[in-house]
């Protein structure tokens, strides 16, 4: 199936580009520019299948980023009750065949359809996101979520992945013709910095600093208590809900500490049960996370990396040689791609050989790493500029 998977892909390809040559894609009015991709409509069954597994109900507002002929549109109010859908295309005709859709469907009061381009349209509402594009602009499309999105918003894509952020499931379909593959995810919250709490036991208050690490939904780390540092084992972080493990030793004994909480900003409440030793039980769990300031330029020997708000949202920009590159999907040429994961970064430049630049914020300094395509991995650390 792997084969017949990849001589569609190259198919679509092939496809766009064609398009792009000839202009076949313009239908009706001037447009600002060609589609993304070529109109391959979703087939009925995996639309039941994206919206079954991102469990789209009653008080989902769903958004279709390319929607074609408004069909999981229309699917997600009139068969999943979905309290309002919207779809996104660039295509006049796409957006005609959709409102005509919804009308036989009897769902125009609760569906909206925008001819705009998917990377400008707002989709900060949403709590589901359905997607059937192409690998690449997934990729452009990435950091656009991330940064628009709430923690626990959940993604579905049909056939393409997001490379190198693994989906939290994955689904095969049966079609009629061929299988298809439904990707997805939960957006994960930043839970990346350093954490504190301290619990009140019968020999006097003892003090912990949970220190995380963090890519996309991936999370490492170590515990420090009593002078002893401990790694965190079994990390899971399902948009706000973050879980791990402790195995230390306390008065000669195995403990064993299995936390659970939500994240909200710079708090994570919940629960930690404990196995073993003089503490055993349930008890509550309260973490703060210490703020540090990610706004400003950092600079560092190879450039400079500019980190901006703006309505809430941050914004990065590449510096190099007195060139400025915003990240990947404000400038839909460059190759630039950022991310912040609460106190830590994670970027990366250039197109092939790349290079992945992953970072912790520590006061005035970005200390980490950089990998580079055939050179290995180095130390990276970036100073605040005081400018």
């Amino acid at each position: 199936m792997r084969l017949r998977r990849w001589t569609f892909l190259s198919v679509m390809t092939v496809f766009i580009s064609l398009c792009a040559v000839f202009g076949v894609l313009v239908v009706g009015r001037a447009q600002q520019r060609q589609p993304d991709v070529p109109y391959v409509p979703t087939p009925h069954e995996v639309v039941a299948e994206m919206l079954k597994v991102t469990n789209v109900g009653k008080n989902d507002i769903v958004y279709d980023l390319g929607c074609g002929d408004g069909r999981i549109v229309v699917a997600a109010v009139q068969k999943f009750g979905a309290k309002r859908s919207v779809g996104v295309d660039i295509d006049p005709q796409r957006i005609r065949e959709s409102n005509e859709n919804a009308q036989k469907a009897g769902v125009t009061d609760r569906v909206k359809f925008l001819q705009q381009d998917l990377f400008q349209v707002n989709i900060s509402e949403a709590t589901v996101v359905t997607l059937y594009l192409l690998p690449s602009i997934n990729l452009r499309l990435r950091p656009k979520l991330f940064r628009e999105l709430k923690p626990g918003v959940r993604i579905v894509s049909h056939d393409f992945d997001m490379d190198e952020w693994q989906a939290d499931k994955v689904v095969r379909v049966r079609g009629s013709y061929r299988e298809h593959t439904v990707y997805y995810w939960v957006l994960p919250a930043g839970v990346a910095g350093t954490w504190r709490w301290s619990v009140q036991t019968p020999h006097g208050e003892r003090r912990y600093v949970l220190r995380l690490k963090q890519r996309f939904q991936k999370v490492s780390g170590t515990v420090s208590a009593d002078g002893q540092e401990i790694p965190i084992t079994d990390a899971k972080l399902v948009g706000t809900q973050l879980s791990f493990t402790v195995i230390r030793e306390i008065q000669g004994q195995k403990v064993t500490m299995n936390f659970s909480g939500q994240v909200n900003g710079d708090t994570i409440k919940g629960s930690v049960e404990v196995q073993g030793g003089p503490f055993a039980g349930k008890r509550n769990w309260a973490a703060k996370r210490d703020k540090v300031n990610p706004f400003g330029t950092w600079r560092w020997s190879g450039g400079a990396l500019r980190l901006q708000q703006r309505n809430g949202q941050m914004f990065a920009t590449y510096i190099a040689r007195n060139r400025e590159i915003p990240t990947c999907d404000l400038d839909r040429t460059s190759t630039f791609d950022f991310y912040a994961f609460g106190a830590s970064v994670y970027f990366t430049l250039g197109d092939g050989a790349k290079q992945i630049y992953e970072g912790f914020l520590d006061s005035d300094r970005i200390v980490g790493t950089v990998d580079e395509s055939g050179a290995g991995q180095r130390t990276w650390v970036a100073q605040r500029s005081k400018e």
